[in-house]
């Protein structure tokens, strides 16, 4: 079974330094697929926000991706995107 990474572009703008430390960073880049944060995304990351009472966007973008994908979020702040689950949403956390 392969692997797939999605990279909210809001997380990925986050850890972007440039220079050879984002060498790893960008072989990783070339083989995900990186959710962009065009208007429609922005609409419902604003809304996760608000329903949530929240305001850190990225973190708002990853729990949607990881949402619409079913995907393991691997977090070293895995309360604070457990926090911006809707209600009845199981959002999967890896601690890391």
């Amino acid at each position: 079974m392969a692997l797939s990474v999605v990279i909210p572009a809001t997380a990925l703008a986050q850890v972007w330094r440039g220079g050879p430390r984002s060498a790893s960073l960008a072989r990783l880049i070339v083989a995900s697929e990186v959710d962009s944060l065009d208007q429609e995304r922005a609409k419902e990351v604003g809304l996760r926000l608000g329903l949530r009472g929240a305001s850190d966007v990225s973190d708002a973008h990853v729990a949607c991706c990881a949402s619409e994908h079913r995907a393991t979020v691997a977090t070293s702040d895995p309360d604070d995107i457990e926090a911006l689950a809707m209600p009845g949403e199981r959002l999967g956390l890896m601690p890391v």
